[in-house]
């Protein structure tokens, strides 16, 4: 039976991914931090908490898989958080929280089981995001720039791992179902409760985000891309699922064109 952990795995992607996985003949190591242990309690789910912050928590975790195993075929990075403000009005700890988690969490974790990873010539997947392809879109840079450093973090890792047999594969999700996706209007509400200068231009990005997120799409479509991802024999670099084409387009165009458009358009 192969192996997989899985972080972030009792919530949105990662729960749906992790249950797909088990569902297909894999034992999932199912990392969690504070909640939702009740959601991953099943046969071939081997449920481990762990705080992707600490590096104590990380090596602990390493010692509950060591348990039942010394090698791993595959770790799949979920583990994330979003959040929206303004980069000239938000705190600084609300950036160092988001790459914490975003990039340095992936790294702690990656590092840390890289040993289970060589001998059990395994691969690792990075969930990033099609916001780490594309330009900054104004109050989103938090997010974003985590997603970049993700995107610039898996190169550099797959590039040196290549020498070592091992593949890391980046996949890009847009917007699915999750209660990410779902807490839209309470992202907003704080945002606004919050900014002093940007209060007339959130309320009409708001309306944009809120139409974005109707395209949104059912979690299991990013878990088949995921076993996809873990089971190609010549796995692809990225895989990429339900972008938004428009995002894409805006993002191609020079620099000043896409500020023009992001000024008349929320002002």
């Amino acid at each position: 039976m192969k192996k997989v952990l899985i972080t972030g795995a009792a919530g949105g992607l990662g729960l749906v991914t992790t249950k797909y996985m088990v569902a297909n003949g894999w034992r999932v190591y199912a990392t969690y931090n504070r909640h939702g242990l009740e959601k991953i309690k099943e046969k071939n789910i081997i449920p481990i908490q762990v705080d992707i912050t600490n590096n104590e928590s990380v090596n602990n975790a390493v010692m509950e898989v060591f348990k039942t195993t010394d090698t791993l075929d595959a770790v799949v990075n979920f583990a994330g958080i979003m959040v929206m403000g303004s980069v000239i009005e938000s705190d600084v700890e609300m950036m160092r929280k988001i790459l914490d988690i975003n990039l340095l969490g992936m790294y702690r974790i990656n590092q840390a089981f890289f040993e289970m990873i060589q001998k059990g010539n395994g691969r690792y997947v990075n969930v990033s995001s099609e916001f780490g392809a594309l330009s900054a879109v104004p109050f989103n840079g938090f997010y974003t720039a985590s997603k970049h450093a993700v995107e610039i973090y898996s190169d550099s890792l797959r590039r040196e791992l290549m020498f070592l047999g091992i593949d890391v594969i980046k996949i890009r999700p847009g917007a699915f179902k999750t209660n990410m996706q779902g807490g839209t209007n309470a992202v907003f509400d704080k945002m606004l409760s919050e900014t002093t200068h940007y209060k007339t231009i959130m309320g009409k990005m708001r309306i944009l985000m809120e139409k974005g997120t109707g395209m949104a799409k059912e979690p299991i479509i990013l878990a088949k891309q995921v076993y996809r991802a873990l089971t190609d024999e010549k796995p692809k670099l990225v895989y990429s699922t339900n972008l938004n084409k428009s995002q894409k387009l805006l993002s191609c165009l020079p620099e000043r064109i896409q500020d023009r458009i992001f000024k008349n358009t929320f002002r």
